[in-house]
């Protein structure tokens, strides 16, 4: 958005009025009595009306701006405030008193509550599918201590860094996330038992420090990111506008919502599953990524609400 005035070189002339060519010199007393109607403050004999019309209309343009920006900023500091980047376990009757007065969601709140037995609420900031889908795999290998996601992982993890510079991306400036995340899960599936610290305690300190937690959500999305420019002949018909740039945009940014685009490739690159419970009006609906992966391999389960997503568990 543009609030330049459209007609700054104008005024300058205005301000700055250069002598005409082969013109007499006018005597000062030759003034034209209707003059002062019509110029401006500085003598330049502009109409003063469009110039004022454009200044009020980029003042507006401005004001409105800002207010966006500060109304975006008060209700990110409210959640901030007000709510743990991911909560403890909850009994799943917590959505029955959420959704208690819209009865238009009564049959479908009914449905995942017989369904489930715990929910895990994750904070509104744009990055709740990624920090659900990394807290559960650290959960799977720190309280499950799953060994076969654990190796699946660390393969992973050591193949990101050709993903990632192949496809254009310098590696010295991934290199930290990187090594906060490969740090943070080797330890976590390794070490704790000589922190005198308990797993889940540790867990949950990790996923409440907002630096780290970034920086944990900061990796997965740059390895998305280049998993996606890698197989554009996969994923670039689902996407309006030029490709990458819609990547940097929406796939890289941080506090930007993951879609189904970048929930597919999460699931294609990582070799995890997920399965999604649409919490919509009078019915919901389940999708699971991939299709035909079996239902007693990992899933990981959130709950979508418009927006929004939360760990849900059996």
């Amino acid at each position: 958005m543009s609030l330049n005035d459209p007609n700054q070189n104008q005024l300058e002339q205005v301000n700055n009025p250069q002598p005409a060519k082969n013109q007499p010199e006018q005597s000062s007393n030759n003034s034209n009595p209707n003059s002062n109607s019509k110029q401006d403050i500085n003598g330049g004999g502009i109409n003063n009306d469009k110039k004022t019309e454009e200044q009020i209309k980029n003042e507006q343009i401005r004001q409105e701006y800002e207010m966006s920006i500060e109304y975006v900023n008060s209700i990110r500091q409210e959640i901030e405030l007000t709510t743990p980047l991911i909560s403890n376990e909850l009994p799943i009757s917590e959505l029955l008193e959420e959704y208690k007065s819209n009865k238009e969601y009564s049959s479908s709140v009914k449905d995942v509550v017989n369904k489930y037995k715990y929910i895990r609420k994750v904070r509104r900031d744009g990055n709740c599918f990624y920090r659900s889908f990394i807290y559960r795999i650290f959960e799977y290998i720190c309280i499950k201590n799953n060994k076969n996601l654990y190796d699946h992982m660390m393969n992973k993890l050591k193949e990101s860094k050709d993903l990632i510079t192949r496809n254009g991306y310098d590696w010295t400036f991934i290199e930290d996330f990187y090594n906060i995340f490969y740090t943070e899960f080797h330890h976590c599936f390794n070490s704790l038992e000589t922190s005198g610290a308990s797993v889940r305690d540790y867990l949950d300190n990790l996923f409440s420090d907002k630096e780290k937690g970034n920086y944990l959500i900061y990796f997965i999305r740059f390895c998305i990111s280049a998993f996606l420019k890698e197989n554009m002949f996969l994923y670039e018909v689902y996407v309006d506008g030029p490709y990458e740039s819609w990547i940097t945009r929406e796939v890289e940014a941080i506090d930007h919502e993951a879609d189904q685009i970048q929930i597919m490739a999460c699931v294609n690159y990582f070799d995890i599953g997920v399965r999604i419970e649409y919490l919509n009006p009078y019915k919901n609906e389940v999708m699971k990524f991939p299709e035909d992966k079996p239902d007693d391999q990992i899933f990981i389960t959130v709950l979508f609400t418009p927006g929004h997503y939360d760990l849900l568990y059996s």
